[in-house]
């Protein structure tokens, strides 16, 4: 999540029954919060040049899912859904492999992968230095921070600047909510921004749309897909600090190099473009090389 984002709470969901197609997760069980898991056989044949790096006591994956992070991944009516879910059961076939999809709340998926309840996991994590220091990264997609604010309300964030003095609404823990206030001062001197965390995204935004907050600060993709749906809000067209979100997974896990060719592999065959497509979210974001970002090649 650019904002990639931080602590978020897990939304309500209802149990359902395993589903066997590649594109759709059968959902059930749940932690300490209502959650969603669902699990995605191999339906497609695995492309043996990339499960030859799948060790062999990795043929299934426990996959952690941000249940709110619309389009790129959600929970609607106990489903599982959005494009990098779509994108990660293609990889999950091209390396032979079963994952099982528990969706929750951000704030649990970075410490469930250092301690090793998830495997993976599928969360628009952005690639930032302190998160480099316990995971390794599969990105999807680049991505940007934008602002939004109440449709009507008459502004116009053209420059980062012109924030400052504002309050702006942020994900608890988020991207946006680091860089905002690591970036304050700096930015805005002795006029700075009135930054306010939220548990959850719809609740930023209910800040907005409501009058209590000025701004919200978002990944790019999911703010205006949020203002698209909604029709309440009106975006920037400024995006701060594009940086590569998508997969995590512990640091030196060997699904790594493996996931990394995965995805090469989905690029490589057309699957990666039409599911951005099929979503909407085709943009200069698209990659056409997949990367594996560790704190040793932060580049990839």
């Amino acid at each position: 999540m650019t904002g990639t984002r931080g602590g978020r709470a897990s939304v309500a969901l209802a149990a359902l029954t395993a589903c066997a197609a590649l594109f759709l997760s059968a959902c059930g069980g749940n932690d300490s919060k209502s959650s969603a898991s669902g699990t995605s056989p191999a339906a497609q044949a695995a492309d043996p040049a990339v499960a030859k790096l799948v060790p062999a006591n990795l043929k299934s994956a426990k996959v952690a899912v941000f249940g709110d992070w619309a389009p790129e991944e959600y929970v609607e009516n106990g489903q599982i859904k959005g494009w990098s879910v779509d994108v990660a059961k293609a990889m999950a076939a091209k390396m032979g492999m079963t994952f099982t999809y528990q969706a929750t709340g951000f704030d649990v998926i970075i410490p469930g992968l250092n301690n090793g309840r998830y495997d993976l996991a599928v969360a628009s994590l952005g690639v930032t230095p302190d998160r480099l220091q316990s995971l390794d990264f599969v990105p999807l997609q680049k991505e940007g921070t934008a602002f939004g604010w109440k449709k009507g309300a008459g502004l116009n964030i053209a420059r980062l600047q012109d924030v400052c003095g504002k309050s702006v609404a942020v994900l608890t823990g988020a991207w946006e909510y680091k860089y905002l206030t690591d970036n304050n001062a700096k930015i805005c001197g002795s006029n700075p921004m009135k930054i306010e965390q939220f548990k959850d995204q719809p609740s930023a935004e209910l800040a907005v749309t409501s009058g209590r907050v000025q701004l919200v600060a978002a990944g790019s993709g999911k703010l205006k897909y949020s203002a698209k749906q909604s029709g309440r809000l009106d975006t920037s067209s400024l995006l701060v600090n594009a940086v590569y979100n998508g997969l995590g997974v512990k640091q030196g896990s060997p699904l790594g190099p493996a996931l990394k060719a995965a995805l090469q592999s989905v690029i490589a065959d057309g699957t990666y473009a039409r599911i951005r497509s099929k979503w909407g979210v085709s943009s200069q974001g698209d990659l056409k090389t997949a990367v594996l970002i560790t704190k040793a090649h932060p580049e990839g």
